[in-house]
């Protein structure tokens, strides 16, 4: 799939020796107490670019020279590179040399005016699906900041002592700041804040892929999951990549592509499969954004009060997730909410639910009782799955009407706490009394449909 493996392999070395070059003076500077003093107080301040405090000290170790001097030659080259290839994005050069090329450009704070030159440059490979929109927004702030403005999309950010994200230097248009980050593919900040506990969120390095909001690239596999998330229209698609676009048995997909105004590559086959993680994909892989998320209560207002809202807390295995939503969709279920994101596996869960985790009509929630509390103030019962002998069989329970239902996992189950709140508890009969408990799915299915008959949907 790499148009360009050498530049990949040139990219790769210049990012891996800069920051050789940088541990090199940080252990120098570990090592002599003057040294440290000297450079924390040059690079004291939320937004003080190391190249740029080095420059300016006259009686600088060896160490530093060393790294300015790479910093330049990689500075002057990553221009050369833009100017002649575009930005080297996914297709030219893929991740991790993507990821390379963004550590290079922000480490170019002495060359701020021609860093500002290639922003353009990346904003068009972000929304083609090539470049990672936290690089965008970060090297904007970077540069803003390094000329002495304010930030545009709150990157520049850290987590106070209440637990609220705090700015550590101005933001542009406060007000607007959400909708700034959103046009290009950002979460909210109230989503990046349980992350920022960590430190700066860096969209760099091997483990980048272990948040869900640092997720880049995302992709969807098979055309029953693009053409879900194409229906859907919860998430943005900026490509899709098809080894035969012209197959009759993607006829539904080019349409759905038309009217959504996303365009079709035809790519080769090692170009899908180095990208996604499994071998089911039929061909067919997209290139997306996140997906934008719902409150429990803006759910709600979506799909009315007098709804059936399942909530699925405590499952751990991404299959199974897929599985049970696919239960639950097909039952008719109207609502989902979750607890925790599943970006950090979002091929597995949409290919196991067959595209009905992104057709879903989805909230998110800190805990099961924020969910429920936010349903019974809308004058709707709260109900739990469990496998007390003593609650009343599925079949038996009125499942009619506003209800919000939890169902757990197959390790946590749910807290006792909230069975005590619950309006409503049911199980599943079993046919044998020492029978093992159902997983989430099977349990989700037997419900969703049990629900479905009572409430006199159809097919």
């Amino acid at each position: 799939m790499i148009r360009e493996p050498a530049l990949r392999d040139e990219l790769l070395d210049r990012a891996e020796r800069e920051l050789q070059a940088a541990d090199a003076l940080f252990e120098r500077a570990a090592a002599d107490s003057s040294l440290q003093n000297e450079l924390d107080r040059r690079t004291a301040g939320p937004a003080t670019p190391l190249i740029a405090a080095l420059r300016d000290w006259e009686e600088r170790p060896p160490e530093a020279d060393a790294l300015l001097a790479l910093n330049a030659e990689n500075v002057t080259r990553l221009g050369d590179v833009i100017d002649a290839h575009g930005w080297p994005g996914l297709r030219s050069v893929g991740v991790e040399a993507a990821d390379a090329a963004w550590l290079l450009a922000r480490h170019a704070d002495a060359a701020n005016d021609a860093r500002r030159a290639w922003l353009p440059v990346l904003r068009l490979a972000v929304e083609s699906g090539d470049a990672d929109p936290r690089h965008f927004a970060t090297l904007v702030d970077r540069s803003a900041v390094v000329a002495g403005e304010p930030q545009q999309y709150g990157t520049i950010v850290v987590l106070a002592e209440d637990g609220e994200p705090e700015f550590t230097v101005p933001v542009h248009d406060a007000g607007k700041l959400e909708e700034r980050r959103a046009s290009v593919g950002l979460p909210s900040l109230a989503e990046e804040a349980p992350w920022l506990a960590d430190g700066e969120i860096v969209p760099y390095g091997p483990d980048r892929g272990a948040s869900p909001i640092n997720q880049w690239p995302q992709v969807l596999e098979g055309h029953v999951s693009v053409e879900a998330a194409l229906e859907a229209g919860v998430r943005a698609i900026h490509r899709i990549w098809a080894v035969r676009p012209g197959d009759r048995r993607l006829g539904r997909l080019r349409a759905l592509a038309r009217e959504r105004g996303v365009t079709i590559d035809q790519v080769d086959a090692a170009g899908v499969d180095e990208l996604a993680s499994g071998r089911s994909h039929g061909g067919v892989i997209a290139l997306t954004g996140p997906r934008r998320t719902l409150s429990v209560h803006q759910l709600l207002t979506e799909v009315g009060e007098g709804s059936l809202v399942v909530m699925l807390d405590g499952i751990e295995d991404p299959f199974n997730f897929g599985q049970a939503v696919r239960a639950l969709y097909a039952a008719g279920v109207d609502g989902l909410v979750v607890r925790r994101s599943w970006e950090t596996a979002l091929a597995t869960v949409t290919r196991a639910s067959a595209g009905a985790t992104e057709l879903i009509v989805t909230a998110t929630a800190d805990a099961p009782e924020d969910a429920a509390a936010a349903c019974r103030a809308k004058g709707m019962r709260v109900a739990c799955a469990v496998s007390d002998p003593l609650a009343l069989e599925v079949h038996d329970a009125d499942l009619r009407g506003g209800l919000f239902l939890l169902i757990g996992g197959e390790r946590r189950g749910v807290t006792r706490s909230f069975v005590d709140e619950a309006d409503l508890q049911v199980r599943i009969g079993y046919g044998r009394p020492k029978a093992p408990d159902l997983g989430a799915a099977a349990a989700a299915a037997i419900i969703g449909f049990e629900a479905l008959r009572q409430r006199g949907a159809e097919g």
